[in-house]
Protein backbone atom coordinates (compact mmCIF):
# COMPACT_ATOMS: atom_id res chain seq x y z
CA UNK A 1 0.00 0.00 0.00
CA UNK A 2 1.33 3.51 -0.89
CA UNK A 3 2.00 5.90 2.11
CA UNK A 4 1.31 9.42 1.97
CA UNK A 5 4.07 11.58 2.13
CA UNK A 6 5.25 15.35 2.02
CA UNK A 7 9.09 14.46 2.06
CA UNK A 8 10.93 11.16 0.33
CA UNK A 9 14.62 10.63 0.19
CA UNK A 10 16.38 7.64 -1.49
CA UNK A 11 19.49 7.55 0.56
CA UNK A 12 21.20 4.74 -1.71
CA UNK A 13 19.70 5.24 -5.36
CA UNK A 14 18.86 1.48 -5.30
CA UNK A 15 14.97 1.87 -3.76
CA UNK A 16 17.02 -0.12 -0.36
CA UNK A 17 16.89 2.86 1.61
CA UNK A 18 14.01 4.89 1.59
CA UNK A 19 13.33 8.05 4.29
CA UNK A 20 10.48 9.73 4.42
CA UNK A 21 8.12 11.98 6.33
CA UNK A 22 4.20 11.02 6.54
CA UNK A 23 1.91 13.65 5.67
CA UNK A 24 -1.13 15.78 7.84
CA UNK A 25 1.00 14.95 11.25
CA UNK A 26 1.85 18.35 13.10
CA UNK A 27 5.91 17.72 13.73
CA UNK A 28 6.68 13.88 11.70
CA UNK A 29 9.75 12.21 12.50
CA UNK A 30 11.50 10.32 9.76
CA UNK A 31 10.31 7.24 9.03
CA UNK A 32 12.77 4.43 7.19
CA UNK A 33 11.42 1.71 5.04
CA UNK A 34 14.63 -1.15 4.14
CA UNK A 35 15.17 -3.47 1.25
CA UNK A 36 17.40 -6.16 1.81
CA UNK A 37 18.83 -8.17 -1.05
CA UNK A 38 17.85 -12.14 -1.40
CA UNK A 39 14.90 -11.18 1.42
CA UNK A 40 11.36 -11.15 0.36
CA UNK A 41 9.40 -7.78 2.33
CA UNK A 42 10.31 -5.04 3.17
CA UNK A 43 11.53 -2.85 7.32
CA UNK A 44 9.55 0.06 8.14
CA UNK A 45 10.99 1.56 11.40
CA UNK A 46 10.70 4.89 12.85
CA UNK A 47 14.13 6.53 13.23
CA UNK A 48 12.37 8.46 16.02
CA UNK A 49 14.19 11.74 15.06
CA UNK A 50 13.29 15.50 12.58
CA UNK A 51 16.52 15.69 12.15
CA UNK A 52 17.62 14.59 8.42
CA UNK A 53 21.22 13.90 9.42
CA UNK A 54 20.35 11.46 12.13
CA UNK A 55 17.39 10.19 10.42
CA UNK A 56 20.14 8.97 7.61
CA UNK A 57 22.79 7.49 9.72
CA UNK A 58 20.04 5.74 11.67
CA UNK A 59 18.85 4.17 8.63
CA UNK A 60 21.88 3.29 6.72
CA UNK A 61 23.12 1.52 9.78
CA UNK A 62 20.00 -0.07 10.21
CA UNK A 63 20.22 -1.44 6.92
CA UNK A 64 23.29 -2.83 7.31
CA UNK A 65 22.54 -4.88 10.89
CA UNK A 66 19.67 -6.17 8.73
CA UNK A 67 21.97 -6.87 5.55
CA UNK A 68 24.31 -9.01 7.78
CA UNK A 69 21.47 -10.89 9.30
CA UNK A 70 20.06 -12.13 6.40
CA UNK A 71 23.64 -13.12 4.78
CA UNK A 72 23.95 -14.91 7.81
CA UNK A 73 20.07 -16.91 7.10
CA UNK A 74 17.81 -14.44 9.26
CA UNK A 75 15.02 -12.36 7.89
CA UNK A 76 13.57 -9.40 7.57
CA UNK A 77 10.62 -10.76 8.01
CA UNK A 78 10.85 -12.07 11.58
CA UNK A 79 8.69 -11.71 14.17
CA UNK A 80 8.84 -12.76 17.83
CA UNK A 81 7.38 -16.56 19.34
CA UNK A 82 4.42 -14.99 20.53
CA UNK A 83 3.03 -13.68 17.26
CA UNK A 84 3.95 -16.83 15.46
CA UNK A 85 2.32 -18.99 18.18
CA UNK A 86 -0.43 -16.69 17.46
CA UNK A 87 -0.41 -17.34 13.93
CA UNK A 88 0.46 -20.75 13.98
CA UNK A 89 -2.75 -21.70 16.81
CA UNK A 90 -5.24 -20.53 14.80
CA UNK A 91 -3.39 -22.46 11.52
CA UNK A 92 -3.77 -25.70 13.41
CA UNK A 93 -7.19 -25.11 15.51
CA UNK A 94 -8.32 -25.25 11.60
CA UNK A 95 -6.67 -28.62 10.50
CA UNK A 96 -8.72 -30.82 12.58
CA UNK A 97 -6.66 -33.97 14.00
CA UNK A 98 -2.30 -34.11 13.85
CA UNK A 99 -1.09 -36.58 11.07
CA UNK A 100 -1.30 -39.01 13.81
CA UNK A 101 -5.14 -38.75 14.66
CA UNK A 102 -4.29 -36.82 17.66
CA UNK A 103 -5.58 -33.72 19.19
CA UNK A 104 -3.83 -30.04 18.51
CA UNK A 105 -5.72 -28.42 21.68
CA UNK A 106 -2.65 -31.01 24.16
CA UNK A 107 -0.19 -29.77 21.91
CA UNK A 108 -1.13 -25.97 22.02
CA UNK A 109 -1.36 -26.27 25.71
CA UNK A 110 2.22 -27.53 26.01
CA UNK A 111 3.26 -24.97 24.30
CA UNK A 112 1.80 -22.52 25.50
CA UNK A 113 2.26 -23.17 29.34
CA UNK A 114 6.31 -23.04 29.12
CA UNK A 115 7.82 -22.60 25.71
CA UNK A 116 5.75 -19.32 25.32
CA UNK A 117 6.58 -18.02 28.40
CA UNK A 118 10.22 -18.57 28.25
CA UNK A 119 10.60 -17.67 24.24
CA UNK A 120 7.31 -15.50 24.07
CA UNK A 121 9.16 -11.76 23.66
CA UNK A 122 12.07 -13.21 21.23
CA UNK A 123 12.17 -13.07 17.57
CA UNK A 124 12.09 -16.07 16.46
CA UNK A 125 15.50 -15.40 13.94
CA UNK A 126 17.28 -14.96 17.52
CA UNK A 127 16.59 -18.58 18.99
CA UNK A 128 19.42 -21.17 18.37
CA UNK A 129 20.68 -24.01 20.02
CA UNK A 130 21.98 -22.02 22.56
CA UNK A 131 18.44 -20.05 23.77
CA UNK A 132 17.33 -23.79 24.12
CA UNK A 133 19.87 -24.94 25.92
CA UNK A 134 19.22 -22.11 28.47
CA UNK A 135 15.20 -23.28 28.21
CA UNK A 136 15.52 -27.00 29.23
CA UNK A 137 17.52 -25.55 32.14
CA UNK A 138 15.35 -23.30 32.97
CA UNK A 139 11.92 -26.31 32.17
CA UNK A 140 14.10 -28.11 34.83
CA UNK A 141 13.60 -25.83 37.27
CA UNK A 142 10.08 -24.48 36.22
CA UNK A 143 7.41 -27.06 36.45
CA UNK A 144 3.48 -27.02 38.03
CA UNK A 145 3.29 -30.13 40.30
CA UNK A 146 6.55 -32.61 39.08
CA UNK A 147 10.19 -31.94 38.19
CA UNK A 148 9.51 -33.21 34.60
CA UNK A 149 12.35 -36.02 33.43
CA UNK A 150 14.62 -36.09 29.91
CA UNK A 151 11.81 -38.21 28.43
CA UNK A 152 9.12 -35.54 29.13
CA UNK A 153 11.48 -32.43 27.89
CA UNK A 154 11.74 -34.49 25.05
CA UNK A 155 8.42 -34.85 24.29
CA UNK A 156 7.67 -30.90 24.57
CA UNK A 157 10.03 -30.62 22.10
CA UNK A 158 8.17 -32.38 19.87
CA UNK A 159 5.24 -30.27 20.63
CA UNK A 160 7.32 -26.76 20.36
CA UNK A 161 8.57 -27.94 16.57
CA UNK A 162 5.61 -27.44 14.69
CA UNK A 163 5.90 -23.68 15.72
CA UNK A 164 8.81 -23.32 14.16
CA UNK A 165 8.19 -25.17 10.87
CA UNK A 166 5.66 -23.09 10.65
CA UNK A 167 7.55 -19.84 10.94
CA UNK A 168 9.90 -21.60 8.33
CA UNK A 169 6.68 -22.24 5.92
CA UNK A 170 5.79 -18.30 6.39
CA UNK A 171 9.27 -16.83 5.93
CA UNK A 172 9.66 -16.04 9.37
CA UNK A 173 12.92 -18.02 9.61
CA UNK A 174 14.90 -20.03 7.17
CA UNK A 175 15.31 -23.44 9.00
CA UNK A 176 14.15 -24.82 12.38
CA UNK A 177 16.90 -24.27 15.04
CA UNK A 178 18.66 -27.15 16.70
CA UNK A 179 16.94 -27.71 20.06
CA UNK A 180 19.80 -30.25 21.03
CA UNK A 181 17.20 -31.84 23.71
CA UNK A 182 18.14 -33.76 27.05
CA UNK A 183 18.72 -37.23 26.25
CA UNK A 184 16.28 -39.10 27.74
CA UNK A 185 16.93 -41.96 30.71
CA UNK A 186 14.90 -45.11 30.95
CA UNK A 187 12.16 -44.62 33.32
CA UNK A 188 10.18 -48.10 34.67
CA UNK A 189 6.90 -47.15 34.65
CA UNK A 190 5.02 -47.16 37.92
CA UNK A 191 2.18 -49.52 37.37
CA UNK A 192 0.74 -52.37 40.23
CA UNK A 193 0.98 -55.64 41.70
CA UNK A 194 -1.31 -58.29 41.31
CA UNK A 195 -2.37 -57.87 45.09
CA UNK A 196 -2.88 -54.14 44.51
CA UNK A 197 -4.94 -54.79 41.24
CA UNK A 198 -6.95 -57.62 43.19
CA UNK A 199 -7.31 -54.91 46.15
CA UNK A 200 -8.75 -52.24 43.36
CA UNK A 201 -11.33 -54.12 41.65
CA UNK A 202 -12.61 -55.64 44.79
CA UNK A 203 -13.01 -52.48 46.80
CA UNK A 204 -14.45 -50.35 43.78
CA UNK A 205 -17.77 -52.18 44.29
CA UNK A 206 -17.92 -50.72 47.94
CA UNK A 207 -16.71 -47.66 46.87
CA UNK A 208 -19.22 -47.26 43.99
CA UNK A 209 -21.82 -48.19 46.86
CA UNK A 210 -20.72 -45.50 49.29
CA UNK A 211 -21.24 -43.23 46.02
CA UNK A 212 -25.13 -43.55 46.53
CA UNK A 213 -25.36 -41.62 49.50
CA UNK A 214 -22.86 -38.84 48.80
CA UNK A 215 -24.41 -38.31 45.45
CA UNK A 216 -21.37 -39.81 43.43
CA UNK A 217 -22.76 -43.03 42.51
CA UNK A 218 -22.56 -41.94 38.68
CA UNK A 219 -19.22 -40.39 38.39
CA UNK A 220 -17.64 -43.55 40.55
CA UNK A 221 -19.73 -46.00 38.31
CA UNK A 222 -18.40 -44.46 35.31
CA UNK A 223 -14.72 -44.61 36.56
CA UNK A 224 -15.53 -48.44 37.43
CA UNK A 225 -15.83 -49.28 33.96
CA UNK A 226 -12.80 -46.89 32.97
CA UNK A 227 -10.47 -48.35 35.01
CA UNK A 228 -11.26 -52.03 34.51
CA UNK A 229 -11.36 -51.54 30.36
CA UNK A 230 -7.88 -49.62 30.56
CA UNK A 231 -6.96 -52.51 32.54
CA UNK A 232 -7.83 -55.07 30.15
CA UNK A 233 -6.61 -53.54 26.30
CA UNK A 234 -3.65 -51.37 27.04
CA UNK A 235 -5.44 -48.70 25.79
CA UNK A 236 -4.01 -44.76 25.91
CA UNK A 237 -6.04 -42.57 28.09
CA UNK A 238 -6.47 -40.21 25.24
CA UNK A 239 -7.70 -43.12 22.82
CA UNK A 240 -10.43 -44.65 25.54
CA UNK A 241 -11.82 -40.77 25.72
CA UNK A 242 -12.29 -40.38 21.83
CA UNK A 243 -14.07 -44.19 21.61
CA UNK A 244 -17.50 -44.37 20.36
CA UNK A 245 -20.20 -46.58 20.65
CA UNK A 246 -20.13 -46.94 16.74
CA UNK A 247 -16.37 -47.97 17.08
CA UNK A 248 -17.33 -51.15 18.65
CA UNK A 249 -17.39 -54.47 16.93
CA UNK A 250 -17.45 -58.29 17.72
CA UNK A 251 -15.55 -61.18 16.46
CA UNK A 252 -15.51 -64.71 16.09
CA UNK A 253 -11.99 -66.64 17.10
CA UNK A 254 -11.67 -70.17 17.84
CA UNK A 255 -12.18 -69.72 21.65
CA UNK A 256 -15.12 -67.61 21.38
CA UNK A 257 -16.24 -64.32 20.42
CA UNK A 258 -14.02 -60.81 21.22
CA UNK A 259 -14.64 -57.14 21.72
CA UNK A 260 -12.94 -55.75 19.39
CA UNK A 261 -12.24 -51.09 19.33
CA UNK A 262 -11.34 -49.11 16.05
CA UNK A 263 -9.24 -46.80 17.94
CA UNK A 264 -7.43 -43.30 16.77
CA UNK A 265 -4.51 -43.15 18.61
CA UNK A 266 -0.90 -41.36 18.00
CA UNK A 267 0.50 -43.74 16.10
CA UNK A 268 -2.45 -43.56 13.62
CA UNK A 269 -6.00 -46.12 13.36
CA UNK A 270 -5.82 -49.58 14.98
CA UNK A 271 -7.66 -52.64 16.24
CA UNK A 272 -7.57 -53.37 20.05
CA UNK A 273 -9.14 -56.79 21.27
CA UNK A 274 -10.56 -56.28 24.52
CA UNK A 275 -9.48 -59.40 27.04
CA UNK A 276 -12.32 -62.24 27.58
CA UNK A 277 -15.13 -60.86 30.09
CA UNK A 278 -13.87 -57.19 29.42
CA UNK A 279 -17.00 -56.59 27.04
CA UNK A 280 -19.05 -56.86 29.81
CA UNK A 281 -17.98 -53.68 31.44
CA UNK A 282 -18.74 -51.80 27.92
CA UNK A 283 -22.25 -53.15 28.64
CA UNK A 284 -22.94 -51.98 31.64
CA UNK A 285 -22.01 -48.81 30.48
CA UNK A 286 -24.49 -49.21 27.36
CA UNK A 287 -27.01 -50.21 30.12
CA UNK A 288 -26.16 -47.24 32.54
CA UNK A 289 -26.72 -44.98 29.42
CA UNK A 290 -29.35 -46.60 28.20
CA UNK A 291 -31.30 -45.88 31.34
CA UNK A 292 -30.47 -42.44 32.05
CA UNK A 293 -31.73 -41.60 28.06
CA UNK A 294 -34.73 -43.65 28.09
CA UNK A 295 -33.48 -45.07 24.88
CA UNK A 296 -30.26 -46.29 23.45
CA UNK A 297 -27.63 -43.78 23.28
CA UNK A 298 -26.52 -42.50 19.76
CA UNK A 299 -23.58 -44.20 17.48
CA UNK A 300 -21.39 -41.21 16.95
CA UNK A 301 -21.58 -40.43 21.13
CA UNK A 302 -18.44 -41.34 23.21
CA UNK A 303 -18.56 -44.22 25.49
CA UNK A 304 -17.50 -42.26 28.73
CA UNK A 305 -19.71 -39.36 28.79
CA UNK A 306 -21.20 -36.60 30.86
CA UNK A 307 -24.89 -36.85 31.15
CA UNK A 308 -24.94 -34.19 28.31
CA UNK A 309 -22.62 -36.44 26.33
CA UNK A 310 -19.62 -34.38 26.19
CA UNK A 311 -16.69 -36.54 26.79
CA UNK A 312 -15.54 -36.94 29.91
CA UNK A 313 -11.95 -35.39 29.99
CA UNK A 314 -10.35 -36.57 33.06
CA UNK A 315 -10.80 -39.45 35.96
CA UNK A 316 -7.31 -38.44 37.93
CA UNK A 317 -9.42 -36.97 40.85
CA UNK A 318 -12.03 -40.11 41.03
CA UNK A 319 -8.77 -42.39 40.38
CA UNK A 320 -7.07 -41.25 43.15
CA UNK A 321 -9.79 -41.34 45.46
CA UNK A 322 -10.53 -45.35 44.46
CA UNK A 323 -6.96 -45.90 45.07
CA UNK A 324 -7.04 -44.54 48.61
CA UNK A 325 -10.33 -46.05 49.29
CA UNK A 326 -8.70 -49.50 48.22
CA UNK A 327 -5.48 -49.07 50.23
CA UNK A 328 -3.21 -48.72 46.91
CA UNK A 329 -0.87 -45.88 47.84
CA UNK A 330 0.00 -43.60 44.94
CA UNK A 331 3.36 -43.01 45.23
CA UNK A 332 5.55 -46.27 44.53
CA UNK A 333 9.68 -46.77 44.09
CA UNK A 334 9.98 -42.89 43.45
CA UNK A 335 7.22 -42.68 41.01
CA UNK A 336 3.30 -41.27 40.68
CA UNK A 337 0.98 -43.96 39.84
CA UNK A 338 -1.60 -42.47 37.52
CA UNK A 339 -4.58 -43.82 35.35
CA UNK A 340 -1.89 -44.79 32.71
CA UNK A 341 -0.25 -46.89 34.95
CA UNK A 342 -3.21 -49.05 33.90
CA UNK A 343 -1.76 -49.15 30.65
CA UNK A 344 1.55 -50.76 32.20
CA UNK A 345 -0.21 -53.09 34.32
CA UNK A 346 -1.80 -54.46 31.18
CA UNK A 347 1.36 -54.99 29.63
CA UNK A 348 3.16 -56.35 32.11
CA UNK A 349 0.58 -58.84 32.56
CA UNK A 350 0.40 -59.95 28.87
CA UNK A 351 3.98 -60.43 29.23
CA UNK A 352 4.10 -62.39 32.18
CA UNK A 353 1.42 -65.12 30.45
CA UNK A 354 3.46 -65.01 27.72
CA UNK A 355 1.96 -62.88 25.38
CA UNK A 356 4.11 -62.54 21.93
CA UNK A 357 5.89 -59.40 22.47
CA UNK A 358 5.06 -58.64 18.54
CA UNK A 359 1.18 -59.10 18.79
CA UNK A 360 1.30 -56.82 21.97
CA UNK A 361 3.09 -53.81 20.57
CA UNK A 362 0.85 -53.99 17.26
CA UNK A 363 -2.51 -54.30 19.92
CA UNK A 364 -0.57 -51.20 22.24
CA UNK A 365 0.21 -48.91 19.40
CA UNK A 366 4.45 -49.28 20.15
CA UNK A 367 7.40 -51.45 19.31
CA UNK A 368 9.02 -54.50 20.36
CA UNK A 369 11.87 -52.36 21.75
CA UNK A 370 9.67 -50.13 23.51
CA UNK A 371 7.99 -53.25 25.54
CA UNK A 372 12.16 -54.35 26.26
CA UNK A 373 13.28 -51.29 26.90
CA UNK A 374 10.19 -50.47 29.70
CA UNK A 375 9.63 -54.23 30.81
CA UNK A 376 12.37 -55.92 30.33
CA UNK A 377 12.54 -57.26 33.87
CA UNK A 378 9.24 -58.92 32.38
CA UNK A 379 10.50 -59.53 28.71
CA UNK A 380 13.20 -62.64 28.11
CA UNK A 381 15.46 -62.67 24.83
CA UNK A 382 13.16 -66.15 24.83
CA UNK A 383 10.08 -64.34 25.25
CA UNK A 384 10.86 -61.98 22.34
CA UNK A 385 11.97 -64.25 20.02
CA UNK A 386 8.67 -65.48 19.72
CA UNK A 387 7.24 -62.66 17.80
CA UNK A 388 6.30 -64.48 14.71
CA UNK A 389 4.20 -67.20 17.06
CA UNK A 390 1.19 -66.74 17.48
CA UNK A 391 -1.48 -65.46 15.25
CA UNK A 392 -5.26 -65.59 15.68
CA UNK A 393 -8.19 -65.93 12.77
CA UNK A 394 -10.72 -63.55 12.17
CA UNK A 395 -14.45 -63.78 10.89
CA UNK A 396 -16.89 -61.14 9.91
CA UNK A 397 -18.53 -59.21 12.95
CA UNK A 398 -21.69 -60.41 14.06
CA UNK A 399 -24.28 -58.52 13.27
CA UNK A 400 -27.39 -59.03 15.79
CA UNK A 401 -27.44 -59.09 19.24
CA UNK A 402 -28.61 -56.97 22.48
CA UNK A 403 -26.20 -54.71 21.77
CA UNK A 404 -24.78 -52.12 19.04
CA UNK A 405 -21.88 -53.92 18.68
CA UNK A 406 -22.76 -57.78 18.97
Amino acid sequence: MAVDTEDRIDLRGDGRVILYKRAGLKDPVWQARIRVPNSTGYKRITTKTADQREAERFAINCYEDLYIHVKTGGSIKSKTFKQVFAEWEKHVTTMGHTRKGGSWEDTIERVRVYALTFFGPMRMTDIGPVEFADYWEWRKKNFNRTKPSNGTLRRERTSILPVFKYAVSKGYITAAPDTDPPKATLERRPTFTQDEWRKIYTKARDWVKEGESLATWRQRFITQQYVLVLANTGLRVGELRGLRWSDLRTVQTADGTRLVAEVRGKTGIREVVFQDGAENYIKRVYDQRTDELGKAPPDDEVIFSHKDGTPIQTMKTAFHSLLKFAGVPIERNGGSRTIYSLRHFYATMRLSNDTSPFLLAKQMGTSVEMLEKFYGQTVSSELAAQITKASRSKEPAKKAGAYPFE
